[in-house]
């Protein structure tokens, strides 16, 4: 009888064991569906704009690699969470009233934190993924794990440089009130902390910065009490358990938690809240500051998240960037995981208000002796980037809406030594002058593409283009940004931006089939791409066989009217289909020779069809015939 019992015990055992491993397996097997390496995914227009951004990036960085996520989630089901279902989960310091959640208003999350209710605008700016796909804002989707071959020591200095955390030792005080040293650095105890819990030391590092950059917070004091509460000697770096209505509760809640981990040291709240967010982040998919910010994780969307500031996955990927630029690993493998949403919107999630215009255009620097400084920011403080000289052509990409530290700081470009140098120069020393243009070319686009105020991946997205679109390329200069071309290039609406030449395709013009040309009256009609040696008896003095040339046939002097040709470069290009837009639009005017090369249809009038088949001609999607 009892070795009945223990058989079925052995029995029941196995098959929970099963069922466990079933479960587990099948997690696995979820987390590998909705998990890709394949961007084949994005393609078309649902995720519009993702592909050509992430394939931007790939081409900036080939060694970096990107994984798409996708759980099936609606945007407005995940904004929803992030505002309305919980308006305590993203919260924001900007009063402006766009950024300002409708219901919350001006009431302050606690009564003393400054910290408000942010507005779905403003969390929308935020959670979507394609605001921050360029180079410096993507390592806010980093893979958070340890990694021995991107992280060390020396990144995690570049990321303490300047804060109350560099410095060689660390002087505490202990549970019994006596200064004790410990004779690391914070970068030392990071990097420890991070080896032992598998965690990024350079998102550690980012953290307590985010967490306790000023060093003055009372939750790392060791020497705060309250009450019948004598928390001397605990220390909560991370702020874990830091919650509450008023600056007391969130102290007390945060130095409780300490004390029942045992963080009596520096040392121990570190490696401690490293391991907390090993295990109560990383370990469940939460994996990025991205995912970390906004919990994706079913069935309680947004429900576990460590920040509620809005754009703390923005700053502290900032500090992880500038930690890897400082020390020249940003070219090692990466691995990024990139969310995509149901139904996202079909452009990019604006910010609710700008400081500055998105603009394209060119600008001398006038006003000064010799040269004049462009800085890193928007003031005479910021760091000199480079000495522009007098007379200097530069692209300006975004102009100031007010003054700061005396200036309008306008975003410019400047060329040197085939590289583009970004940053401000203030107002006064700019003059704005004509677009530089070096050519005139047909293009469309041969596949969604990034349109951007200048060149390079972190450029400011001024559109996002469905594939063949129809635009002139303006500016084929070389501008090697990225390891990319960029083109500058206008639309049909006039708008000016830059395109990664790897976006667009030249437009082969068809080479004309039947009759090519017609005599009426001083005139020759021909059709595009005729030659003068298929016109019988033709002659000509003009350099160009196009609308308005003269040619002679049997002594007689005729005018060339290419159908199509309204500027007479003898070419049908996107220029002569604006030409026509415009001037049905009554924008500009024409000649009565380009009248009859604007109408080629050959009805009597100038209409919209006449640039449509100029549109479809230029696609080689047919023919100007007579």
């Amino acid at each position: 009888m009892k070795a009945h019992k223990r058989l079925i015990t052995m029995i029941l055992a196995v098959f929970a064991v099963y069922i466990l491993m079933s479960i587990f397996l099948n997690n696995k097997v979820q987390a590998v569906d909705y998990r890709t390496t394949d961007l084949s995914i994005l393609e078309g227009n649902k995720y519009k704009g993702m592909l050509a951004l992430i394939k931007e990036l790939q081409t900036a960085h080939p060694n970096w690699n990107f994984t798409i996520e996708n759980r099936g989630l609606e945007w407005n089901d995940v904004l929803y969470a992030e505002t309305f279902a919980n308006h305590a989960r993203s919260l924001t310091q900007n009063t402006s009233p766009e950024w300002l959640c409708p219901v919350c208003g001006t009431t302050p999350y606690d009564s003393s934190s400054g910290w408000y209710g942010a507005s779905q605008q403003a969390v929308s700016y935020y959670l979507d993924p394609r605001n921050w796909l360029n180079s410096k804002n993507i390592f806010s989707f980093e893979a958070l794990s340890y990694s021995s071959e991107s992280h060390n020591i020396e990144g995690v200095n570049a990321i303490l440089k300047g804060t109350f955390m560099d410095r060689a030792s660390i002087d505490y005080i202990n549970t019994e009130g006596n200064t004790l040293t410990i004779q690391k650095s914070y970068a030392q105890i990071i990097m420890e902390a991070a080896i032992e819990s598998n965690v990024s030391p350079y998102h550690l590092a980012s953290r307590l910065v985010q967490e306790q950059g000023s060093g003055k917070s009372a939750l790392i004091s060791g020497t705060y009490s309250n009450g019948d509460n004598n928390f001397t000697g605990y220390y909560n770096y991370f702020n874990i358990g830091a919650s509450g209505n008023g600056d007391t509760t969130i102290i007390t809640n945060g130095l409780t938690y300490a004390r029942s981990n045992r963080w009596t040291s520096p040392e121990a709240s570190i490696k401690g809240g490293a391991s907390f967010i090993a295990s109560g982040y990383i370990s469940k998919e939460q994996d990025t500051l991205y995912f970390e910010k906004f919990d994706l994780t079913p069935p309680n969307i947004g429900s576990h998240q460590y920040m509620q500031n809005i754009s703390a996955h923005i700053s502290e990927g900032l500090n992880v960037y500038k930690a890897y630029n400082n020390i020249g690993v940003l070219e090692q493998n990466f691995n990024f995981i990139i969310p995509v949403y149901e139904n996202m919107p079909e452009t990019i999630s604006a910010r609710p208000t700008t400081e500055y215009n998105l603009v394209t255009e060119n600008v001398v620097l006038t006003n000064v002796n010799s040269y004049a400084n462009m800085r890193s920011g928007k003031a005479t403080w910021y760091s000199i980037l480079a000495e522009v000289p007098l007379g200097t052509v530069l692209l300006r990409i975004e102009t100031a809406k007010s003054i700061q530290n005396g200036y309008y700081w306008d975003k410019v470009i400047y060329f040197k030594d085939n590289q583009a140098i970004m940053g401000y120069v203030a107002r006064n020393y700019l003059l704005a002058v004509p677009d530089v243009i070096t050519t005139d070319e047909a293009y469309y686009t041969s596949e969604t593409a990034v349109l951007r105020n200048g060149p390079g991946v972190d450029a400011e997205v001024k559109r996002i283009l469905d594939a063949e679109v129809l635009l002139t390329v303006i500016d084929k200069m070389t501008y090697a940004v990225d390891n990319m071309f960029w083109y500058r290039v206008k639309l049909d609406d006039g708008t000016e931006g830059y395109i990664s030449s790897g976006f667009l395709r030249a437009i082969e013009q068809q080479a004309p089939t039947g009759e090519v040309y017609k005599i009426e009256g001083n005139n020759v009609i021909v059709v595009p791409g005729t030659k003068l040696e298929q016109i019988e008896g033709a002659t000509t003095t003009s350099e160009v066989l196009g609308t308005g040339a003269k040619i002679v046939i049997d002594e007689t002097e005729y005018t060339v009217v290419m159908l199509g040709d309204v500027n007479g470069d003898g070419v049908v290009k996107s220029k002569d289909y604006m030409l026509i837009k415009n001037y049905i639009m009554r924008i500009t005017e024409f000649t009565e020779i380009e009248k009859m090369a604007a109408d080629v249809n050959r009805d009597g009038e100038i209409k919209s069809k006449d640039y449509m088949i100029i549109k479809n001609h230029i696609m080689s999607i047919s023919s100007i015939n007579l």
